[in-house]
């Protein structure tokens, strides 16, 4: 066969795998950012958050989502168009030509090691920029809509403080059978040390306030909340009898919300990778135990392992997609998802393993990775024998 006829037939696989490949990243995509879609959806229908802000705030969220879904669709879209070409007998016809597997593959194989390479860039500097912009931008709705983090009859974090209500209107931003409760601290802020504990915000110890409603604005450095119609209990730690009970008409309470809180908000995502590697090699320098860092290591390892799987899968998939005569998007979506469980099943134990240093983690965090290109390897091999 001549080499146009070759590049001819190169480019009909690859429009074949990129046809099952776009879907199957749309229909894994969908699938994993269900729990996503139904949170957003609650923000924009039940929390009065602007519809425009949600579909930015859903777009900040997808480098996540292709992130995991890239390489399912590799493995599902080399399921899907191999066995369409064989069950159409394409690949026969091939094989009755004189094409070698070699042939049949390289197309692909070529496909997928650029699609690695670009996910090797993205995982470690792309998705971590646009992961702190999706928190940050996430922080400004907030700000904006300030009951959009309550939900009725839940309880809500915010500072150092846990809050309650019985009804949540988003409408005019009106908690209705509000409790906060503050429970004893031992550490004191600087600028609560040199303070009398007269007000619940200036004391370490349990205390309750509790109102029949109150109204919330929320500013960039903390929530206020002007009570109505309530009242503040308080223990006495060396005497859990006695209860201090003070009624009042109106109080207003600020939960600040210092440097100190928002730099802890800060995720492993949205750290990029040189950063984290930075942060792993100063913890050990300071002789600080594996545990103190573990979840910087894990999560540097995973993106590599995430960025290399299009490759594994794709060493497992060619063989099943070559050899089989007939599977509809049906079969290919059930055998991919099979390969998938079988591979997190895997992650996980090897996470496992590397967290408890059974493994180092550098080592273990590989394992889905070499075991689905060992078993892909024996089914090459296997076809190629026949």
């Amino acid at each position: 066969m001549s080499h146009i006829m070759i590049k001819k037939l190169h480019l009909y696989i690859i429009k074949e795998i990129y046809t099952s490949f776009l879907f199957g990243v749309l229909v894994f995509s969908l699938l994993l950012i269900l729990n996503i879609a139904f949170e957003l959806v609650e923000l924009a229908l039940s929390k009065g958050v602007a519809v425009l802000l949600v579909l930015i705030l859903f777009l900040f969220y997808l480098p996540n989502i292709l992130t995991l879904s890239i390489p399912m669709a590799v493995l599902f879209g080399v399921l899907l168009s191999y066995g369409k070409l064989s069950s159409d007998n394409e690949i026969t016809a091939m094989k009755s030509s004189g094409l070698g597997y070699k042939t049949l593959t390289i197309p692909v194989i070529s496909l997928v090691l650029t699609l690695s390479i670009f996910l090797v860039f993205f995982n470690h500097f792309i998705a971590p920029v646009i992961n702190n912009h999706s928190k940050h931008f996430y922080e400004e709705i907030i700000t904006k809509s300030p009951l959009a983090k309550f939900n009725a009859k839940s309880i809500v974090n915010i500072g150092n403080y846990s809050l309650y209500a019985n009804k949540v209107n988003n409408k005019n931003n009106t908690l209705f059978g509000i409790s906060i409760y503050k429970f004893e601290n031992n550490e004191d802020s600087e600028n609560q040390k040199n303070q009398k504990n007269i007000l619940p915000q200036n004391d370490k110890e349990t205390w309750r306030i509790s109102a029949a409603y109150a109204l919330v604005k929320a500013y960039d450095n903390g929530v206020q909340l002007i009570l109505h119609n309530g009242y503040i209990q308080k223990a006495n730690p060396s005497n859990l009898s006695e209860i201090t009970h003070m009624t009042f008409n109106k109080y207003i309470f600020f939960i600040a919300l210092g440097q100190k809180t928002k730099e802890n908000t800060i995720t492993l995502a949205s750290i990029q990778s040189p950063k984290l590697l930075e942060i792993i090699s100063e913890y050990k320098k300071q002789g600080m135990p594996f545990s103190e860092y573990v979840n910087y290591q894990r999560d540097f390892w995973l993106r590599w392992v995430f960025s290399i799987a299009p490759i594994a899968f794709i060493i497992i998939a060619l063989p099943l997609g070559l050899n089989t005569n007939k599977r509809g998007k049906a079969m290919s979506f059930g055998v991919s998802l099979g390969i998938i469980i079988l591979y997190y099943m895997l992650f996980i134990v090897a996470t496992s393993l590397g967290e408890k240093e059974y493994v180092p983690l550098s080592i273990i965090m590989w394992l889905p990775n070499f075991v689905t290109i060992l078993a892909g390897s024996c089914l090459f091999l296997k076809m190629v024998k026949k």
